[in-house]
């Protein structure tokens, strides 16, 4: 029997019938394989579980001694009294989620940490009336902000990204459980969704990058949740471009994610020579004019960007608020310093300076400016402990078994 032979275009119009399906498929799994990789970078997909950690360098006992330490740590114990979130997040990072206290009415470090991963002892700390310090928005876990307005801002996050950087000094892995109270996520979902928020424009970027350095290296780059490409390079020239005095605490915290990033980099060699070559010169640079603008007595002032000192009319002008401020830009710059490489550090005389004067100010300041300024007072503490190459928790037991011999003899 003779073949029929069917017309051109019905041939083709049942191929593509058959086809479509087929060819629907396809386009669907290519949608969402593009859709997949822009919100879920390959950088991010292959990270340690285990944050860098930055080893301590020094161990110089002229700028506090043992018995100096104890006495200063055990004047910045965690803070008594209804949560504070901003007070948790430096008692964590000074203490660690080891320590142990004999007053059952000074947080540990254990419950300091689940402060930040559990909203159960949220809520038990902070009171059940307390909104969650994390939710999650669009896809994103994000922190509940401070807001001056806000009747439960003391358990709001003051800095962008800090709760994260925290988390990560304190040796958290990605994998931890962040228990909300909406749902279950990860420390590294609170990562990744930092990096996506994360823009140049972006008020503050300190704690994010440091939490970059401590969770992301060697990955260099990504892409925010607008489809901006972010390198490892820009994020460092965003970093040094900024007028030294501008700022969180006086333009303190970006040489610390400066320094973060350094020591990071000498693990793991992510930074272009480019970038290390001028990071490096930067901090030099502050190095020296911190070296000139040192007072007499060991301090710094806010004047220490313009690289002098102040003069005597305004020392004697200097009010209890100078105090803290001198405590705080103190503070913030042995704590740096501590970490920076050798080869932008000032002589040796002017760290043990300043750690003497810090070891004074904090034993004779009151009890009201200790607790009103919580905060600086750590950081004074652990640049003093870091100098020490000791630490916190352990050099405040070790001051209590001496002690205790003491009394015995």
């Amino acid at each position: 029997m003779k073949r029929t032979s069917q017309p051109i275009s019905t041939v083709a119009s049942q191929l593509l019938r058959w086809s479509l399906p087929v060819i629907m498929l396809l386009a669907a799994c290519g949608i969402y394989r593009v859709t997949r990789v822009s919100t879920s970078d390959d950088s991010l997909a292959t990270l340690p579980n285990q944050p860098n950690v930055v080893p301590v360098r020094y161990d110089l006992p002229l700028v506090a001694t043992d018995q100096q330490l104890f006495e200063v740590l055990n004047r910045v114990l965690p803070p008594e009294g209804p949560a504070h979130t901003n007070n948790y997040v430096h008692a964590l990072r000074l203490w660690g989620p080891q320590a142990k206290f004999a007053n059952p009415k000074v947080p540990d470090g254990a419950t300091m940490l689940s402060y930040f991963l559990d909203d159960a002892t949220f809520r038990k700390l902070a009171g059940n009336n307390a909104p969650p310090l994390f939710r999650e928005t669009d896809g994103l876990i994000d922190s509940r902000a401070w807001q001056e307005a806000d009747p439960h801002n003391r358990t709001g996050a003051v800095h962008v990204d800090d709760l994260l950087a925290t988390l990560a000094e304190s040796g958290v892995p990605l994998d931890a459980p962040l228990k909300m109270r909406d749902g279950v996520a990860t420390v590294g979902d609170l990562l990744r969704s930092a990096m996506r928020r994360f823009h140049h424009e972006q008020h503050e970027y300190e704690w994010t990058a440091i939490s970059y350095a401590r969770y992301l290296f060697p990955a260099k780059r990504w892409k925010n949740q607008y489809g901006q490409p972010i390198d490892l390079d820009g994020l460092v020239d965003e970093l040094l471009e900024q007028p030294l005095p501008n700022g969180v605490c006086g333009g303190t915290h970006r040489l610390e994610a400066l320094v973060v990033l350094a020591r990071i980099d000498d693990q793991v060699g992510a930074l272009s020579r480019r970038s290390r070559r001028k990071l490096i010169q930067h901090l030099g640079g502050v190095s020296q004019r911190l070296i000139a603008a040192q007072q007499l007595e060991g301090y710094w002032t806010r004047s220490w960007t313009t690289g002098s000192q102040t003069s005597g009319e305004e020392n004697t002008a200097e009010t209890d608020s100078s105090l803290y401020e001198r405590i705080l830009l103190t503070g913030h710059h042995l704590e740096w310093l501590a970490l920076a490489p050798p080869e932008v550090q000032p002589p040796r005389e002017v760290i043990v300076r300043a750690g003497q004067w810090l070891v004074r100010a904090l034993l004779e300041a009151g009890d009201s400016e200790l607790r009103d300024r919580y905060g600086p007072c750590t950081h004074a503490a652990r640049a003093l402990c870091l100098w020490r190459g000791k630490d916190p928790y352990h050099a405040w037991r070790q001051g209590q078994l001496r002690d205790v011999v003491a009394q015995a003899e």
